[in-house]
């Protein structure tokens, strides 16, 4: 029996249904401009360390980089980042074999450092003093 991530079945239903996917949640969320509410923020009034991602997407699909940075510095930050790391890992499944160099975590201490700053993100974008509200989502 062959391991899943070697069937080839799987990594070409996996190779259309990704792009496919995406695609068609960037095509609904830039054709009805809503992003689902933050749940988080509609319990405690705070802002999550992820509110105005959505938004932020929504405003890179305009290609407003201006409002996308305002909604959720941090994410835009990242986005180059997670993207490439993401399109990584799908390559290297589709085909098999590592198509792009994988970065790789060798120490624990870098996570931490990330887990930090998000937490860290989330906490001081809640903070209502000057140079703190500028990390908070802009209003709609």
């Amino acid at each position: 029996m062959e391991k899943p991530y070697q069937s080839k079945r799987l990594r070409l239903l996996v190779g259309i249904g990704v792009p496919l996917d995406c695609a068609l949640f960037l095509l609904l969320t830039w054709w009805t401009k809503k992003t689902p509410p933050c749940l988080f923020q509609a319990l405690t009034g705070l802002h999550c360390f992820g509110c105005g991602s959505g938004r932020a997407l929504l405003a890179l699909l305009r290609l407003d980089f201006y409002a996308a940075f305002r909604f959720h510095p941090l994410m835009i930050l990242s986005l180059p980042f997670i993207g490439y790391y993401l399109c990584a890992v799908y390559l290297s499944f589709v085909f098999g074999k590592p198509l792009l160099p994988l970065p790789t975590i060798k120490s624990r201490a870098f996570g931490i450092v990330i887990l930090v700053v998000v937490l860290a993100f989330g906490i001081l974008r809640n903070i209502p003093v000057f140079p703190f509200t500028l990390l908070a989502p802009t209003a709609v």
